[in-house]
């Protein structure tokens, strides 16, 4: 079941323990990260060459604050058990994420905690851009001028080689099923046609030219981060909203071997021990969040 849980039962102390930990840990983790990101303004070019400003942060602070603090669990706790710093892409959807653990007897905690952005791609301002994308279009023109006539010359020697064999006053139906059934005249006939594109070498050198032209402008690219610093949840975060996402897992282990677990719990008979050594290891993640998880 997921935190915060709704009070049940006559005996709900347990709840209100579980719960009072998920609000504490939610403000001192967002409050961490409002500190950590700053953002920054800047000037960025458009493909139209139109120069608009952004703003933009850096993920590697938040990077550093989510390892700083794995670190932390890991050389001050063998209880709770944490996964390295994840970070995925999806389109423009950027996930860094990190993920703890804890079993207390037959009880399981499963913590999750991350910020979902966007990544937006835009062009340095520089004239470069602009000379550039300029020389790419004047060759592409080029070599689509040099490919019309190729199409013009080669649809002419087509015709002229079907008038030798007899074709001239042959009508496209039967034409088209000569040319079907006869797959040496047809192979014939597109080699002809293909043997003008020796006359164009310059293409291939455009194309080639081309390609490294994109490839000087791609270094001219600059990647942006944007963020809205709201709460979501799993649902928002599936959807692909941006902010700041936290969510909190308590399940018992029905069999500890397979690990197979259950959200189904009956809170009247959890043990007190279990409950008290529960309390400790929610008080002690706590505070290292209030000290590691800071500016």
């Amino acid at each position: 079941m997921r935190l915060p849980l709704k009070e049940k039962g006559k005996n709900p102390d347990t709840i209100i323990l579980l719960n009072k930990f998920y609000e504490n840990i939610k403000d001192v983790f967002e409050n961490s990260i409002r500190a950590n990101i700053v953002t920054v303004d800047t000037k960025v070019m458009l493909a139209d060459f139109s120069v608009i400003d952004i703003s933009s942060f850096d993920p590697n602070k938040i990077v550093t604050l989510f390892q700083n603090f794995e670190k932390m669990v890991n050389n001050r706790s063998k209880n709770w058990q944490s996964v390295p710093i994840q970070s995925t892409k999806s389109d423009d959807i950027r996930r860094l994420y990190f993920q703890v653990s804890l079993e207390v007897d037959k009880f399981y905690f499963y913590i999750y905690m991350g910020i979902q952005f966007h990544s937006l791609l835009y062009y340095q301002v520089d004239k470069q851009v602009i000379q550039i994308s300029k020389q790419i279009r004047e060759l592409q023109e080029l070599n689509n001028s040099a490919k019309s006539e190729i199409t013009l010359k080669g649809d002419q020697i087509i015709k002229n080689e079907l008038e030798k064999l007899g074709y001239k006053d042959v009508d496209n139906t039967q034409l088209f099923e000569e040319l079907f059934t006869h797959t040496d005249l047809s192979n014939r006939l597109i080699e002809k046609a293909s043997s003008i594109e020796g006359n164009y070498p310059e293409m291939e050198r455009n194309i080639d030219q081309i390609a490294k032209l994109k490839k000087d402008l791609e270094n001219l690219i600059i990647e942006t981060f944007h963020i809205d610093l709201a709460s979501l949840d799993q649902n928002k975060m599936l959807q692909g909203e941006n902010g700041m996402v936290l969510y909190v897992d308590f399940e018992m282990i029905k069999n500890k071997k397979t690990k197979e677990k259950t959200s189904v719990i009956n809170f009247e008979k959890i043990p007190k021990e279990s409950t008290e050594t529960i309390k400790n290891e929610l008080d002690f993640l706590y505070d290292l969040m209030k000290n590691e998880l800071k500016a």
